[in-house]
């Protein structure tokens, strides 16, 4: 089952009389519809990839050279080997999700590889190598620096994609930076690792506070601000910072965090033991929000990792807002769940 949008039984997002003893109402998608006492939205960012361009907006030629741009972590070595192997392809972005399809294209032969990133290092996608509190994390990141190293993959800092444009069966991407000065990649695949983005659509008729920068709750946003934070210093959350004026709808995981690319999945789980502890009437432990994060090495700088979780779930848990407890509700929402 998909959801597609929820509301509230004989209630739009303007009338509150009642409003909160009201159940949700959920619509599924090809009709019939759901209630639900409480809603988690955990239906991820999947869905909503971000653009190439550099300033937040779509490059110029980025619609039109769609059939040549995959988004995050395909399967370069399985179902999509074909439309990479002995091909030049243009990885954009300097998350993990972006190193993980830098380091299978590197297993490819006679394929040709530019990454492509705005900052003028990769010292971030690196990360704590052998220090790293995360071993994984810290051997991606060597195992990519010793084939940028070594040339295998080719990199390009200071890179703001500007525009697309399509020429007998390849792309060439132009970027020019603050300055004014440029670069030039053509390549026959584009793999566009550059995070994704909430859509509260789904929850347009909620009552929802959010922040104006990041999309998350405006109570979590001081707490995972990218310019202040990364993920391994976020501090502990739960309940009271997810929670919107919309009494018993709560959006958790990546979704939670908007646009900020500091999300780990252990603070998904935190999140979701702390609503459903409130959900289930014991607020000191839905407060009692604890988290041990690394702090060695780098969090990812994108939310692609939502993509490899590819089921979200939309679950209704009854919380004492109807004096009938409703159904548990589970459904497919189209997202990636605290990834």
């Amino acid at each position: 089952m998909k959801i597609t949008a929820i509301s509230r039984v004989g209630h739009d997002r303007i009338r509150t009389a009642g409003r909160d003893g009201a159940p949700f109402l959920l619509r599924l998608e090809g009709g019939g519809e759901l209630r639900a006492s409480a809603v988690i939205d955990a239906s991820g960012t999947y869905t909503t990839p971000s653009v190439l361009g550099a300033d937040g907006l779509p490059a110029y030629g980025e619609a039109q050279a769609a059939p040549f741009v995959d988004h995050a972590l395909p399967d370069v070595l399985g179902a999509d080997r074909g439309s990479y192997e002995g091909k030049h392809t243009l990885v954009v972005g300097a998350g993990h999700s972006a190193a993980t399809t830098l380091l299978a294209l590197a297993e490819l032969a006679d394929t040709r590889i530019t990454w492509a990133i705005r900052a003028q290092n990769a010292g971030r996608t690196y990360g704590g190598g052998g220090a790293d509190a995360l071993p994984a994390r810290g051997a991606l990141g060597t195992r990519l620096r010793a084939h940028v190293d070594s040339g295998r993959i080719t990199l390009a800092v200071g890179f703001h994609t500007y525009s697309i444009t399509e020429d007998g069966g390849q792309v060439t991407v132009i970027s020019r930076g603050p300055s004014g000065a440029e670069q030039s990649v053509t390549a026959d695949r584009i793999v566009a690792a550059t995070g994704y983005r909430p859509d509260h659509s789904i929850a347009a008729e909620l009552r929802l506070d959010l922040d104006p920068i990041l999309g998350s709750t405006r109570a979590l946003a001081p707490l995972i601000d990218p310019n202040q934070h990364s993920c391994g210093t976020v501090p502990a959350h739960g309940v009271d910072e997810l929670a919107h004026p919309e009494s018993g709808y709560y959006a958790v995981g990546v979704k939670s965090y908007g646009r900020a690319p500091t999300f780990l999945m252990a603070t998904g789980y935190e999140q979701v033991r702390s609503v459903a502890a409130a959900l289930a009437g014991d607020w000191e432990a839905a407060r009692d929000v604890q988290l041990d994060l690394p702090e060695t090495g780098v969090c990812s700088s994108n939310l692609a990792e939502a993509q490899e979780v590819r089921v979200g779930l939309a679950t209704g848990i009854s919380g004492g807002l109807p004096a009938t407890p409703l159904p548990l509700v589970t459904a497919d929402a189209g997202g990636g769940c605290c990834g």
